[in-house]
């Protein structure tokens, strides 16, 4: 029983240390498609929009297809750069996954911001009008 509760103990203190923290309240950005670019592995979408955050914002999604199987999902790498009414600049680097169900794809990543932030940013793209929502939050 002694054996047990320790394992037990052990496993669930070791899960916990790896678990994603999520702080405060989400922050919020939209935006618009400026451009979309296929190729044979997938393809690259830009964005341009804003947020209080961190003021007007530049994404690229490196869209990969990783699974031939599975044509309407993959992976994906990008950045993001910001200006914010000050001038200040903020760069992230971007990596996650994504998946398409019917015009609209879904975006989950973590994204590394320069200013020391890290996030878990959810994210959905219409490809009918080209609009995107995302929902960012803090994991530090």
């Amino acid at each position: 029983m002694k054996k047990s509760l320790i394992m037990f103990l052990g496993l669930t203190f070791s899960l916990s240390s790896l678990a994603l923290t999520i702080t405060d309240k989400p922050y919020e950005f939209t935006g618009n498609v400026t451009t979309i670019s296929l190729t044979d592995s997938g393809g690259v979408i830009n964005v341009v929009g804003n947020t209080s955050q961190y003021g007007k914002v530049w994404l690229t999604y490196n869209l990969k297809l990783d699974n031939p199987a599975s044509p309407n999902q993959g992976s994906f790498s990008g950045r993001a750069v910001a200006i914010d009414d000050d001038g200040n600049r903020n760069g992230a680097s971007r990596q996650g996954v994504w998946e398409r169900k019917g015009h609209m794809m879904h975006f989950r990543s973590l994204d590394d911001v320069s200013d020391g932030n890290q996030y878990l940013c959810i994210t959905s793209v219409n490809l009918l009008d080209d609009s995107l929502e995302m929902k960012f939050y803090s994991v530090k």
